[in-house]
């Protein structure tokens, strides 16, 4: 069955919910909000509830930004030389994926892309060095971890 979405075409927008709007903060936020009112959508989807859905989704992605661990320097070094020494093949393996794909960057390569299966297990690592991990915070580890390694090692 197919769905009937309804066009939305120079539709004014209220002014109670232009004010809304112009009383956000976060210009990138109102852009956004703009951009998903001027486009057709589902019957039944008011401007209220993109309004309201996209600042929900804004305030949350926020707050979990926020609760983010910030990894110090000498804790990425501290795991970068765990993983050296509990996974010396992974290690090289890794380190030998970095340079291709900063040899790909230099040669105007269109999609540079990191190995995922190489990046959960790395991410394991991190897990087995500290089990209590948030997930957000072993995915902060790795990429801290990744830098670092691309401004120091490689």
């Amino acid at each position: 069955m197919a769905t009937h979405k309804t066009e939305r075409k120079n539709m004014p927008i209220s002014p109670e919910l232009q004010a809304r709007i112009d009383a956000l903060q976060d210009p990138n936020l109102r852009a956004s909000i703009l951009k998903s009112l001027a486009l057709s959508r589902e019957p039944g989807i008011s401007d209220e509830d993109i309004f309201d859905i996209s600042v929900t989704g804004y305030e949350m992605a926020a707050e979990q930004q926020a609760r983010l661990r910030r990894w110090q320097e000498n804790e990425v070094i501290e795991f970068i030389e765990y993983f050296k020494a509990q996974a010396p093949d992974l290690y090289v393996k890794y380190i030998q994926h970095e340079k291709e794909l900063r040899q790909k960057e230099l040669n105007g390569a269109d999609e540079v892309l990191f190995d995922m299966d190489l990046w959960w297990d790395i991410k394991r690592l991190a897990y087995k060095r500290m089990p209590d991990l948030e997930a957000l915070d072993a995915s902060e580890l790795v990429s801290a971890a990744c830098r670092y390694a691309k401004a120091h090692l490689i």
